[in-house]
């Protein structure tokens, strides 16, 4: 069962914030109830409707006057205008004065003064001729209120009656509600609000819209729908919730999918990466691959371990040059340190994509940094390979000095062949012959394929003694017939 690794807490203020009525951008003259989204329950609620009264004349001038205002932030100027409301023993009608409390509050609310703004509301619920819409709206932002000054039991009775009157409940509100149960330790009843949060999102049909082009194929900022349909995605932080509720109640929940949501609509790092660890613990290393990959595409990754899996995941599936960009900047960056295994692995990598050059100077570094001279020896084979003999020649003999090779014999007899082709012929016979002595040590007669593995080595380096002693004496015969022939 995963549990999340940041602060849940953290989470829930976040989500409250993003509810709020300035952040939705809900206007209060375009306000019917939070969403226009249907709620599980598909049956409209029936309801005595309240009659609505519109307001009188000065308040719809004032109104004319206020909203472009409050469009504008200027919110000291729309309290200004609306003074003349409050005034004690004015014509004002009750459904003039609903219309003030609901503004106050709205400002109030945009203002962070949360106390005012409480207070406004509930001047408005107390209007006799407030509208339900406006009573809605009322109740939902009193929910909103009660949940930041940390009085959840008051914020869920809101809500209780919010969706008792609302047709159409809105995932916002089935979302706070299950953060406020959150916060009362009640998990049952929070699983089951964010449960039907994320149905009602994810059970809309969203008109999918493709960009406009214009005769030269450039879009011009115009959208037109295709007539074709995706399934709607709940929030972000409501599939986080629904993680942590069930981790608290220890009920399993299959969390794959989810993540598998979270990366295509919401790509963080911290989703891929938990996506990619949940798909190695299911053997799916391809995919784990993938998601890493994704993230580092996206320059997510910003630990050494990240850009070591994913280098290690492509060298596993034969991409050995991407797998060497990886780790190479991962170095260059100083995420990942300048150690051993980092620098042999670089250049591992670059070697099996047969850069050499760009292979030499890593195995440089870490073979100074190694105990053994074993990543010596592979940078002797890299010198050979560029056909650059006495640089090979100085690597594998520093190898051999340093000792603890898996293999001293080979190391000898790569010696040996290093040196015939640099015509040095005594010291490639030298090599030979003393991968024949190793070899007598360092294999055990009494395991057979030790044995046979002996018997190979050795009788290869006496052919190597045999040729090489035989072109030693053809290049110095062919020297002599040179020189006769004034050549």
């Amino acid at each position: 069962m995963i549990r999340l690794s940041y602060s849940l807490k953290l989470l829930l203020i976040a989500t409250v914030i993003s509810l709020l009525p300035v952040a939705l951008g809900v206007s209060p003259l375009d306000y019917k109830g939070a969403s226009v989204e249907a709620a599980e329950d598909d049956q409209k609620k029936k309801k005595k409707r309240r009659r609505t009264k519109l307001p009188s004349k000065k308040m719809q001038r004032i109104l004319q006057t206020m909203v472009p205002m409050i469009e504008e932030e200027q919110w000291e100027a729309a309290l200004l205008a609306l003074q003349p409301v409050a005034v004690v023993d004015s014509k004002f009608t009750s459904t003039d004065r609903s219309k003030m409390y609901y503004y106050q509050g709205y400002i109030f609310f945009s203002q962070e003064k949360y106390g005012l703004a409480e207070g406004a509301y509930k001047n408005l619920m107390s209007e006799k001729d407030s509208t339900d819409q406006e009573r809605l709206g009322a109740l939902f932002s009193l929910s909103q209120l009660s949940y930041i000054a940390e009085d959840y039991r008051s914020a869920i009775n809101y809500l209780l009656e919010w969706l008792e009157l609302e047709e159409l409940p809105s995932s916002d509100g089935y979302g706070l509600l299950a953060q406020a149960y959150y916060q009362l330790e009640d998990f049952q009843k929070s699983v089951e609000a964010i449960d039907t949060a994320i149905n009602i999102q994810e059970s809309q049909d969203i008109a999918i819209k493709v960009a406009v082009l214009d005769a030269e194929g450039n879009e011009t900022g115009e959208m037109i729908e295709t007539g074709e349909t995706r399934k709607g995605v709940a929030k972000e932080n409501h599939y986080l919730l629904k993680m942590a509720l069930y981790s608290e109640l220890k009920k399993d929940l299959e969390v794959l999918p989810i993540y598998e949501i979270l990366v295509q609509h919401y790509p963080k790092k911290r989703y891929w990466t938990n996506l990619s660890g949940l798909y190695g613990q299911r053997d799916r290393q391809m995919d784990q691959m993938g998601a890493l990959e994704a993230a580092y595409d996206d320059r997510l990754l910003d630990k050494q371990r990240e850009f070591t899996a994913l280098s290690q995941l492509l060298f596993m599936f034969e991409n050995p040059r991407k797998a060497a960009r990886v780790i190479e900047d991962g170095l260059n960056q100083g995420i990942v340190k300048k150690e051993e295994k980092t620098l042999k692995a670089a250049a591992q990598y670059w070697h099996a994509s047969k850069e050499l050059e760009k292979a030499k100077p890593y195995y440089e570094k870490a073979a100074i940094k190694s105990k053994e001279g074993e990543l010596y020896i592979f940078l002797g084979q890299v010198h050979f390979s560029l056909d650059e003999f006495s640089e090979a020649e100085n690597a594998i003999r520093q190898g051999i000095k340093k000792g603890k090779l898996k293999d001293e014999a080979a190391a000898f007899m790569l010696l040996g062949q290093i040196n015939f082709e640099n015509q040095k012929w005594e010291s490639a016979i030298t090599a030979f012959r003393k991968c024949i002595d190793v070899a007598e040590k360092q294999f055990d007669d009494k395991k057979k394929k030790q044995k046979e593995k002996k018997k190979r080595v050795q009788d290869q380096a006496r052919k190597w003694v045999t040729y090489t002693e035989g072109e030693e004496e053809r290049v110095e015969a062919l020297k002599l017939k040179r020189k006769a022939l004034g050549v």
